[in-house]
């Protein structure tokens, strides 16, 4: 009796919610009311506690009633399929009618075998279209994550012949949300903020969002930039199940500016990246009729083939098209309540509403076109390796030499992107180097990914539109800092067997009598490091090249080694000694050698010279919050809290000025809005660096820094303008942009700053013209900007001349301190592994070089 109770207690409730908040603000319908819904499937409303639209529903809330959902429905399925850095759940919800979902490891096999060139599936007159609904990549567009619900309830509640024939021939994936993490940090705001009476105000701090926003995740990053780069949880795991499903169509739900109308794709027609197929971008104009319809219907402006395009491949509405999909990316004015805008009050109810009957057009597009979308899926592999078969390039070499954990996850990044690697088997030579075999790797084009291969591996440098929306300059074998090389069939056929990425751990050392050392070239070298100073060790770093004889033979130790005595003079560390550097063995994939004597067979060289420098425990401050942006900061924050395991206080820069800096030995300045005239902040700053602190900065903080240090002003030519027509403002005002691309520049590898490196050759990302003359200290270049230093993307001729000859990036002692500039960004997106040493060495050699001999 109790049971049926509760039973008849949630129907009632459920058919109150769904007419009591049956419309809109405006009376329209809220649900279609086209079909008829099933009352034992619950709505949102009954769940979270309030009418969608009326605050931002909390995360959890929002994962309970998708769980619930399921649990009443044989429609629909959920899974886990990731956790964010904080914990929260990122589901996929899995509907379609109930006799697939009795079937559906089946019908993902059948579908995913069409991408397949070897197989012998065919499309059959029964097999589902995929059609992928993205919510919530962005935290703080909330009627993405919220609309999520609504369409959860319609596919699982909706009743009649349509319904029925929609699921019978769809399989729908929901990903509900992407980045649950920043939208709990909007979902909070927004509950902190509300009002009982509807506040329109734009100006109200309802309407206005905080540092940093919802945006991004817990390390600020911006997700929708991940597909390509993989380099957080979330990513990984909603670009694994991508692979699994390979689904025909995926849609990306965002906002835009509050006065805004709408965008449906396609992007400015001209801004496309030039691997997309063209059959791909014809039938995305196919499929945005449907959402195109839906407006007119309702008399809505909306635009199309401006602002946004579709070149970076990166992102959720670019990615599916380089994978045999139509990828879309909606965007709609923003709102968190009730907002008084240019058209009018624009509602967040509505919102959701739009976004609910948006993500039905493009089910409704999926049926409809499910023939030519299943077809085109069969045929795009199988055209690309007709493609491949053509091209003068058969394959990629690449190789980066001593640093197997910066190899390793560069092929663990392809093998995300289900992109096949060999190992080579012989010594190949390209260009004058020299691949060796059993350390260097071929990438073959001759595969069913030859199209994401040419967009990873390509460097392309003219366009025919030079306006970009994101990044214009991506690639991958660059940012990872690798030698590579495009190779024909002859050295093609010098590969191997296909390998599987797999993190190469180093045996244990024996114990040391005197010392452990190893070398700096390895990738988490400074992870290592770290733990060490965490343990109370003194390790020293060598400044000159030497030779030890270890157990195993002599071995030859470059600059930038470290020694870690094993006496007093080693510090007191806490644990034991051994058992730490078998960790960094192990977890760090660093080769340990160990020594019994402190003489070295190299003259002036010994393990006691005063060429071994100590390294200090850094103490490190990070400046955040406003003025300061949340993607520079996160990026370091990431890079040093999550990779390296560096400890990091993040401060607000806005309070530097009232903070005792006595405890801390570094600073990083990242990009932002900084004032060179707070003298009072600027003579705390000289004093603190003359005693001994070091700033690291980078992009607007470096140029801040410079002048604030080190006296680099930023002298601006100034030429009179000619007068030029309105019309060419736009193409005029490109040219003087640097369009997010890939900049080369020449390092010392000599100094302290570039220790670990091979080459002198290092990528970073530009997107500025921030660089500095280059100092009156002739050692103070660490990075120097050469002529044609543009290797992927968009700089104009006239910025490379302007960039040509000037610094990168410098270090310069200051009294007992020092102050290390990056006018480019090392960590960009943390993927830019081939640049991270650089920052990181600022933080262990700042000290371990002097200035020169007056």
């Amino acid at each position: 009796m109790k049971t049926f109770i509760l039973l008849m207690t949630s129907l009632i409730l459920s058919t109150l919610a769904l007419s009591t908040y049956a419309q809109d603000v405006r009376g329209r319908s809220f649900y279609p009311d086209n079909v008829s819904y099933d009352p034992l499937i619950p709505t949102p409303e009954s769940i979270i506690g309030h009418p969608l639209g009326h605050r931002v529903a909390r995360h959890d809330l929002l994962l309970k009633y998708m769980r619930t959902v399921a649990e009443k429905s044989d429609r629909v399925y959920v899974e886990t399929i990731a956790k964010t850095h904080e914990g929260r759940d990122i589901l996929m919800l899995t509907i379609s009618s109930p006799e697939n979902m009795a079937r559906i490891d089946q019908i993902k096999a059948a579908h995913v075998a069409l991408s397949d060139p070897n197989s012998t599936q065919e499309v059959t007159d029964d097999m589902p279209v995929v059609t992928w609904l993205n919510y919530g990549v962005h935290g703080a567009e909330v009627s993405s994550t919220d609309s999520s619900m609504a369409v959860a309830y319609y596919l699982a509640a909706a009743q009649g012949d349509y319904i029925d024939e929609t699921l019978k021939n769809s399989v729908i994936l929901i990903i509900a949300i992407f980045n649950p993490d920043g939208n709990a940090r909007q979902s909070a705001w927004n509950h902190m903020h509300g009002s009982n009476v509807s506040i329109t105000d734009p100006n109200g701090r309802n309407h206005n969002t905080f540092w940093p926003g919802g945006r991004t995740n817990h390390y600020w990053f911006d997700l929708n930039r991940q597909w390509l780069l993989q380099q957080h949880p979330g990513p990984q795991g909603w670009v694994k199940k991508f692979h699994e499903w390979k689904p025909n169509i995926s849609t990306d739900h965002h906002e835009m500016g509050t006065n805004s109308t709408f965008y449906i794709p396609p992007g400015a027609p001209d801004r496309t990246y030039p691997y997309i197929p063209t059959e791909s971008m014809e039938l995305l104009e196919e499929v945005t009729d449907r959402p195109r319809e839906f407006m007119d219907s309702e008399a809505r402006l909306y635009f199309s083939e401006e602002g946004y395009d579709n070149f970076y491949i990166g992102k959720g509405a670019t990615y599916p098209h380089m994978n045999a999909g139509i990828g879309l990316l909606l965007e709609q004015a923003r709102t968190l309540g009730e907002v008084d805008t240019v058209h009018g009050v624009l509602s967040f109810r509505d919102n959701i509403r739009t976004y609910l009957n948006m993500s039905l057009s493009i089910v409704r597009a999926g049926l409809e076109l499910r023939p030519r979308l299943l077809d085109y899926q069969k045929r795009f592999y199988r055209d690309a390796l007709n493609i491949a078969s053509k091209d003068d390039v058969k394959g990629y070499i690449f190789a980066a030499p001593k640093d197997n954990a910066r190899n390793y996850h560069f092929r663990d990044l392809l093998n995300r992107h289900k992109i096949d690697v060999n190992i080579m088997d012989s010594d190949v030579t390209v260009e004058g180097k020299t691949y060796k075999a059993g350390e260097s790797y071929m990438v073959k084009t001759g595969q069913k990914q030859y199209t994401l291969i040419k967009g990873i591996f390509e460097k392309i440098t003219t366009f025919d539109n030079n306006t970009f929306y994101d990044v214009s300059g991506f690639t991958m074998p660059l940012t990872f800092g690798m030698d590579y090389a495009a190779v024909g069939a002859r050295e093609v056929s010098s590969a191997g067997d296909i390998v599987t990425p797999m993190f190469m751990s180093q045996p244990a050392p024996e114990k040391a009598t005197v010392a452990y050392l190893f070398e700096w070239n390895e990738y988490y070298a400074p992870r290592a490091l770290n733990r060490l100073l965490q343990a109370g060790a003194k390790p020293k770093v060598a400044t000159m090249p030497f030779s030890i004889e270890t157990p195993n033979g002599t071995v030859e130790m470059a600059p930038g080694s470290i020694m870690v005595p094993v006496g007093w003079q080693g510090g007191f560390v806490h644990g034991d000694l051994s058992k730490i550097m078998a960790t960094i063995a192990a977890e760090d994939g660093i080769k340990i050698h160990t020594v019994g004597s402190g003489r070295t067979p190299s003259a002036g060289m010994d393990l006691g010279s005063n060429n071994f420098k100590v390294i200090e425990k850094p103490n490190i401050l990070l400046m955040v919050g406003e003025g300061t942006r949340a993607y520079d900061a996160g990026e370091v924050w990431h890079l040093l809290d999550y990779r390296m395991k560096i400890p990091v206080t993040l401060y607000d820069k806005r309070n530097l000025q009232k903070l005792d800096l006595t405890d801390y030995t570094h600073i990083i300045f990242v990009g932002g809005d900084y004032n060179a005239k707070n003298e009072a902040l600027n003579r705390k700053m000289k004093s603190w660096v003359r005693s001994g602190g070091t700033v690291i900065a980078h992009r607007q903080g470096a140029k801040w820094a410079g002048e604030v240090l080190l006296n680099i002003k930023d002298e601006k030519e100034e030429f009179p303008l000619e007068r030029q027509d309105y019309a060419d403002k736009i193409p005029n005002e490109v040219e003087n942009i640097v369009g997010g691309a890939i900049m080369q520049g020449d390092l010392d590898i000599t100094h302290p700053i570039g220790f670990g490196y091979v080459n002198r050759e290092v990528y970073t990302h530009r997107d500025t013209l921030i660089a500095f003359d280059k100092p009156k200290n002739p050692y103070a270049t660490i990075v120097e900007i050469p002529e044609n230093a543009l290797a992927s993307g968009f700089a104009s001729a006239d910025n490379q001349a302007k960039l040509a000859g000037k610094a990168m990036a410098i270090a310069e002692r200051v009294g007992q301190g020092s102050v290390i500039l990056f006018a480019d960004n090392p960590n960009f997106r943390a993927y830019f592994y081939g640049a991270n040493k650089m920052f990181l060495n600022g933080l262990y050699f700042s000290k371990a070089f002097n200035r020169p001999r007056e």
